[in-house]
């Protein structure tokens, strides 16, 4: 494999993708879920929240909660209980973006 001396990880990830749309889409999809679960994490501590209340609260094991804040897929149903329980709005738009726009917004209720 080629050593990438001093490049940025922008220009890193545009040489990996480059030509493959669905090498593109999978990294896409991966830093949502990266982005998703560091969203979560952040709020279920501003909630003051152990891994282990909120599991209770869920009505789940710690290691679910867990798995869910590590990036792990997670079903709708899940993610909209979590996020009530820890105050966030959960809005979903159909829109036509830009490349370089978010995908992902969250909204404090």
């Amino acid at each position: 494999m080629k050593r990438i001396k001093g490049k940025k990880f922008d220009e890193f990830e545009r040489k990996l993708v480059a030509g493959s749309k669905k090498r593109e889409s999978d990294i896409e999809l991966e830093s949502i879920k990266l982005e998703l679960a560091e969203t979560l994490v952040q709020h279920r501590e501003i909630a003051r929240l152990t891994q282990k209340q909120l599991a209770s609260k869920l009505g789940v094991k710690q290691q679910v909660v867990a798995r869910i804040e590590s990036g792990s897929n997670i079903t709708l149903e899940t993610l909209v209980r979590f996020l009530r329980i820890l105050g966030i709005a959960f809005k979903v738009e159909a829109i036509k973006r830009k490349r370089a726009e978010k995908v992902l917004q969250f909204l404090s209720i």
